[in-house]
């Protein structure tokens, strides 16, 4: 009997199988959709340039792969050099031996409002300093001191640490203050005289400086703060800063008095003083130099005071070469008390350079009741010993602060003034303190 033929066995597909070979069908029509881009595309790879000098062909993708990177990395690295230094005109780059930092993430450092060019904040504005208020020696400790005392070495100086503090005079038996013009001392007026805006405080009127630390960072603010508050606030311009005597000049003409901010080195390496800062590892030449390099930024400003330098002002040795440059010039020293063991006081008086202290920090917080908080901590210490001087910076919360303080204040009976009306008082109560005990 015939055998049947066998009947051919049917290839039976697994899923898996079935799912790859679709996926691969779906991949190739995807690709087919692309394949006008095949000639062009095969054009562009093969190009070349030809290079006349060189007589040489030039793969034109990558050499414009290459162009594309360079350029992107020139611009990060501009950038990059730009907010790590600040731009700010004509500036001495540090050595390689002192490196700037940045510290626009860093904590305790108080910032500017976050919308500076091209979208990053302004270099960081000051540290935060624990001592928000500090009520300075009685006067006799503030006197100047004996020739044999300015002879004291300054490593041998003792820490400045606040002290209870005995009440000056009352306000009506403090000398009435005379304008800064008046011809009250003999030879020529010193720099600081010079350069004071006149003002016109009544007898016996408490009297607060308010110092604005940091100005001509943040145009948009520092702007703000000399127009749309009354006058006459002590505006203290960055070293750093553009356009310092267009800056510095509006400020003055609004009725300002002006100081120079100078920066010095931090307790915390970490944080970036900007640049030229003081550093204690420079010899005295080149800390003489960076000073003198800021002071020649611009002119009519009557004295210095320190951005940051919470470790610079413990210093003797690096400060004392601050503060000669200083005296040379016939301006005053504003101490702003980053650190309450600054040596700065004392070597100002030891050499017989005029200098004050800041009494109030404002503006730790960018709160507006915490800004007015701090305005009548000044009003407590103006009517105790009859002047203060509070440190703010151009913030939103201190600006709006400021324009309903201001008139409530002199409204109480107190007078907002210029900084050299404060050392001029001082000055004058040291005279007479000085005239009772010869007597």
């Amino acid at each position: 009997m015939a055998r049947k033929p066998t009947q051919q066995k049917r290839q039976v597909r697994s899923p898996s199988r079935v799912k790859r070979m679709l996926a691969k069908h779906r991949a190739l029509k995807a690709v087919q959709r692309f394949a006008w881009l095949k000639k062009p595309l095969h054009l562009f790879l093969t190009k070349t340039i030809s290079v006349p000098k060189l007589d040489v062909e030039v793969p034109f993708a990558p050499a414009l792969a290459f162009a594309a990177v360079l350029g992107i990395a020139v611009g990060v690295g501009y950038w990059g050099a730009k907010s790590l230094f600040g731009g700010g005109g004509q500036v001495v780059h540090q050595s390689h031996t002192h490196p700037a930092r940045q510290t626009h993430s860093l904590e305790g450092v108080i910032l500017a409002e976050p919308d500076g060019d091209f979208g990053r904040p302004p270099l960081a504005y000051e540290e935060k300093v624990a001592e928000e208020v500090y009520e300075e020696p009685p006067l006799d400790a503030v006197l100047p001191r004996t020739s044999q005392d300015m002879s004291e070495p300054a490593d041998q100086l003792e820490s400045t640490r606040p002290s209870e503090v005995a009440s000056l005079p009352p306000s009506d038996a403090v000398p009435s203050v005379v304008p800064p013009s008046a011809p009250d001392i003999q030879g020529p007026l010193p720099l600081w005289r010079k350069n004071a805006v006149a003002y016109d405080v009544p007898p016996g009127a408490p009297k607060i400086a308010i110092v604005i630390d940091d100005m001509g960072v943040d145009r948009k603010r520092s702007k703000r703060m000399w127009e749309d508050v009354d006058a006459p606030l002590t505006l203290s311009f960055m070293t750093y800063a553009d356009d310092l005597e267009q800056q510095s000049g509006a400020a003055r003409a609004m009725g300002h008095e002006l100081m120079l901010h100078m920066s010095m080195e931090p307790s915390n390496a970490a944080i970036d003083a900007g640049p030229n800062v003081l550093l204690t590892a420079m010899e005295d030449g080149e800390i003489r130099k960076f000073a003198n390099w800021g002071m020649d930024r611009f002119d009519g400003f009557v004295g210095v005071n320190n951005h940051m330098g919470s470790r610079f002002t413990e210093d003797a040795r690096a400060m004392r070469a601050v503060l000669e440059e200083i005296h040379k010039r016939g301006l005053m020293y504003l101490d702003s008390r980053t650190s309450s063991n600054t040596v700065g006081p004392q070597l100002a008086r030891q050499m017989g350079l005029p200098f004050l202290e800041r009494n109030v920090f404002l503006d730790n917080e960018n709160v507006i009741a915490k800004v007015l908080k701090q305005l009548g901590e000044a009003e407590r210490l103006a009517r105790k010993y009859g002047r203060s001087i509070a440190i703010g910076h151009p913030r939103d919360a201190t600006i709006e602060a400021l324009k309903s303080w201001i008139p409530a204040a002199r409204a109480r009976g107190f007078a907002i003034v210029p900084v050299s009306a404060i050392l001029r008082q001082k000055m004058a109560e040291a005279q007479a303190s000085s005239g009772a005990a010869t007597n």
